[in-house]
C-alpha cells in the first residue's frame, strides 16, 4: 500500500459485477464495481475544489480557510484503458436522516491528503444530496484513488459509490500479505488487516 497516505480505510463492502452491456455515447458498461462506505468520524481534510483538473484548494479563490471535511479513500486498478464512468451517492445518515451533498475527487499514483492538487484529475460535487457523476479516461498499470468527502462541514456519512467500464475494476490491498479465505457458493474474500476490511464479491 502506498507509504504516503495518513488515514486508516474504514470498513467498505464492496460488490464486484461482470455486466454484459455496451453503450457507445457512454463508457462501455463491461464491467461494474459497487462499493459503500461512511465518512463519520474519519480524517480531516482540507478538500480540493470542483474542476476538471481542479487548480484549487477549497476558499483559496475567495481567500478564506475553505472546507475541512472528512474523507475516505478507495484504491484501485483496472485491467483495461478505456473511458470509465465513476458515480457517487450518499445514503440518509443519523442523526440528520438527511441525504447529504457527496464530493468526489479522483487521484493517479498517489494521494496525499497535505498536498491536494498534487495528481489529482478530476473532482465533482453535488448541491442538493443527488447523485454526483463525471467519466474520466483510466489506464491499465497506473493506481487510481477515489476520495470520497462532503461539500460542506457538515457533509458526511454513508454513501454508495460505482466505478463502470470495459475492464475489471480491482480494489487495491495493503502492500503486506493480508490472510484470504474463500468462501464455498462464490469465490469471496475476506481481506482484514489493521482497520481495514474488504468483502469482495464476483458474481
Amino acid at each position: 500500500m502506498l507509504k504516503t497516505k495518513f488515514f486508516q480505510k474504514p470498513l467498505m463492502v464492496i460488490l464486484g459485477l461482470a455486466l454484459a452491456t455496451v453503450s457507445t455515447a457512454q463508457p462501455s458498461k463491461a464491467a461494474t464495481f459497487n462499493y459503500q462506505g461512511n465518512t463519520t468520524n474519519e480524517p480531516i481534510w482540507r478538500r480540493v475544489a470542483p474542476g476538471n483538473p481542479p487548480t484549487l484548494i477549497s476558499g483559496e479563490k475567495d481567500g478564506n480557510l475553505g472546507m475541512s471535511v472528512p474523507y475516505s479513500v478507495f484504491d484501485f486498478t483496472v485491467a483495461q484503458s478505456g473511458l470509465y464512468n465513476i458515480s457517487g451517492e450518499s445514503e440518509p445518515t443519523p442523526p440528520a436522516n438527511r441525504k447529504w451533498d457527496i464530493f468526489l475527487a479522483l487521484y493517479q499514483d498517489s494521494f496525499n491528503p497535505t498536498e491536494q492538487l498534487t495528481n489529482v484529475l478530476i473532482a465533482n460535487t453535488t448541491t442538493n444530496g443527488s447523485t454526483v457523476t463525471f467519466n474520466q479516461e483510466l489506464l491499465t498499470g497506473q493506481k487510481y484513488f477515489l476520495v470520497t468527502t462532503g461539500r460542506r462541514v457538515n457533509d458526511f456519512g454513508q454513501f454508495s459509490n460505482t466505478i463502470s467500464g470495459s475492464g475489471q475494476i480491482t480494489p487495491i490491498p495493503e502492500s503486506d500479505s493480508i490472510p484470504a479465505m474463500l468462501v464455498t457458493g462464490g469465490i469471496t474474500l475476506l481481506l482484514y488487516k489493521r482497520k481495514l476490511g474488504l468483502k469482495i464479491s464476483h458474481f
